[in-house]
């Protein structure tokens, strides 16, 4: 399914980073959220979450796994809680069925 932007509006979204190339995510914030992996026509693969100040890292250990196979775009939503971005993220799993996320 592809990426509709009126999802990074969400109440619990305080701020929101442009797609960008897969292999550029170190540029972006280590803070809470989630993360979206897509394809260059934002067929959304994979979505993430991170813990405050964990962004990158828990990117690079998606990437470590696998989970960016067919993704060539990055975009990340930032929430102002964990608790925040794990609601986010389930919601938006439900809403895209991301192949490869485990529901």
């Amino acid at each position: 399914m592809e990426w509709n932007n009126n999802d990074a509006g969400d109440w619990r979204v305080v701020a929101s980073a442009y797609w960008r190339n897969l292999d550029n995510y170190a540029g972006l914030e280590a803070r809470a959220g989630i993360y979206i992996f897509a394809n260059s026509a934002l067929q959304v693969k994979y979505i993430g979450k991170a813990g405050a100040g964990r962004l990158v890292i828990e990117i690079s250990s998606a990437i470590s796994r696998g989970k960016d196979y067919g993704a060539t775009q990055v975009k990340a939503l930032y929430t102002n809680s964990d608790s925040n971005a794990q609601s986010l993220e389930r919601d938006l799993i439900n809403k895209y069925n991301p192949p490869y996320n485990l529901v």
